[in-house]
């Protein structure tokens, strides 16, 4: 049987419409995807509502069908469970297969194969889209899960690994603020609505996902200001926490300072999208502007720090992604650069 044609259709059988959805997008997730489902099977407070959970295997080539047919086993009674197959790479047109086959026709939570929510997760994530309807998407507290005691140079690298906790108290991103700021994307909700309204085509983003040589991404931030720049409001809730998985290898030297790297060159586009399509050509002939800040920031930051840098991997962590945002307006030049040292 192939991939797509794997189906849970006891489950799929059931009604035809939820309260709130659950997706996790994943890609050659077996390993991984089991512990979520794990803690989705413990979710408490979630009496009142019907839900559902969608798996959407991004063109996996490993196990990850067959892992989550076994889970349809055994599957929580008060929920549904199932398997969607999206051939087309990419994690945005995983997202887009998510909503369109969500059967919740208001509030979708997006995890990925490595969030962990916590027991109460899916109850506070929808009783919180449900006391404010204005509210087009919110995300809450996201912990690290370490396979080991973390390092003492995490504090310093944590906000590259998306480990963020704004707080105690519930408030509204707003477009004013300084600096602007949007909810990471593991653990967010986003209203079906919403994303119909706000979120263009996959051929109109500026981001088109993760690029695994240069590590530079930030689709999910440029979906959120898309929100953020509409009728819509964008929260933060402090109730719903998640713990993102953070495997030792992650910890390394070597991926740290890629990743920190790939953070720098995704300024310029993420810059691009906090703003409205008039006013972009007006952000673009400010380039050359940026472009002399960051290497003055660069080179300050460097002669501050030159003696410490090669034993301080948090600070050298710093500089790469300082020196990623001098390259991120000229990052397809960079990407050129990078093939011809090779």
């Amino acid at each position: 049987m192939s991939k797509a044609c794997v189906s849970l259709k006891p489950i799929e059988s059931m009604a035809s419409q939820v309260d709130f959805t659950v997706t996790i997008c994943t890609y050659n997730g077996a390993e991984r995807i089991g512990e979520v489902l794990d803690q989705l099977q413990k979710q408490v407070g979630t009496e009142e509502l019907e839900w559902e959970v969608v798996v959407v295997d991004n063109n996996s080539s490993d196990r990850t069908a067959e892992v989550v047919a076994g889970y349809a086993q055994t599957w929580r009674k008060d929920s549904q469970l199932r398997y969607i197959f999206e051939p087309k790479q990419g994690v945005f047109y995983a997202r887009i297969k998510a909503v369109e086959s969500a059967q919740s026709n208001d509030l979708i939570g997006f995890l990925d194969d490595d969030n962990l929510p916590a027991e109460n997760w899916v109850a506070e994530a929808y009783r919180f889209g449900q006391d404010r309807p204005q509210v087009g998407a919110y995300g809450g507290v996201i912990h690290a899960k370490l396979d080991d005691s973390p390092p003492p140079y995490f504090e310093q690298v944590k906000g590259y690994l998306t480990i963020f906790n704004r707080g105690k108290t519930a408030f509204c991103y707003k477009r004013s603020d300084k600096p602007r700021r949007v909810p990471p994307a593991p653990g967010v909700v986003i209203r079906k609505q919403t994303w119909q309204e706000t979120i263009p085509p996959p051929e109109k983003l500026l981001i088109a996902g993760r690029d695994e040589k240069t590590m530079a991404a930030g689709e999910d931030a440029e979906m959120i200001f898309y929100i953020q720049n509409s009728k819509w409001e964008v929260w933060h809730n402090p109730k719903m926490e998640i713990w993102h998985h953070i495997p030792s290898h992650r910890l390394q030297k070597d991926y740290l300072l890629k990743l920190a790297r790939g953070y720098g060159l995704s300024i310029h586009l993420t810059r691009l999208a906090r703003y409205y399509p008039w006013q972009r050509p007006f952000i673009v002939l400010l380039t050359p502007f940026y472009t002399l800040r960051e290497s003055l920031k660069a080179l300050n930051y460097y002669l501050r720090n030159k003696d410490i840098i090669a034993n301080d991997l948090g600070k050298a962590c710093e500089l790469e992604c300082i020196i990623g945002q001098v390259y991120s307006p000229f990052i397809k030049l960079y990407e050129l650069t990078e093939v011809l040292k090779k």
